[in-house]
């Protein structure tokens, strides 16, 4: 049998924060999401508005745990965050794009 299908998704945003979370480290996928955007907007994480205004945490925390950040994991979890286009990939992979700045469509994550 052959492979399942890659799954292809792009952004047309630049990305401005590359982060990673690692099951089993201090913190949670949660905590290592609004540290990447508290760097995004150059600020204290305890600066950053109230994330769950914006996403699903609890889903975001099965998206992750789900797959137990296996490094061939495709899930993917995206939302808008103020003027951030935030992508968190299952493997613990975590990408903020600034949705004010428009690139050519890419690969969300490289």
């Amino acid at each position: 049998m052959g492979s399942a299908p890659q799954l292809n998704v792009y952004r047309s945003c630049e990305p401005v924060v590359d982060a990673r979370f690692e099951k089993g480290c201090k913190g949670t996928i949660t905590d290592a999401l609004v540290g990447a955007l508290a760097e995004a907007e150059c600020v204290d994480a305890t600066d950053v508005d109230p994330v769950y205004e914006a996403v699903d945490l609890d889903a975001l925390e099965r998206l992750f745990e789900g797959h137990g950040g296996a490094a061939d994991a495709e899930g993917l979890y995206s939302f808008t965050f103020d003027t951030w286009n935030v992508f968190v990939r299952a493997d613990g992979r975590i990408r903020v794009c600034d949705g004010t700045r428009h690139v050519e469509p890419a690969p969300v994550f490289d």
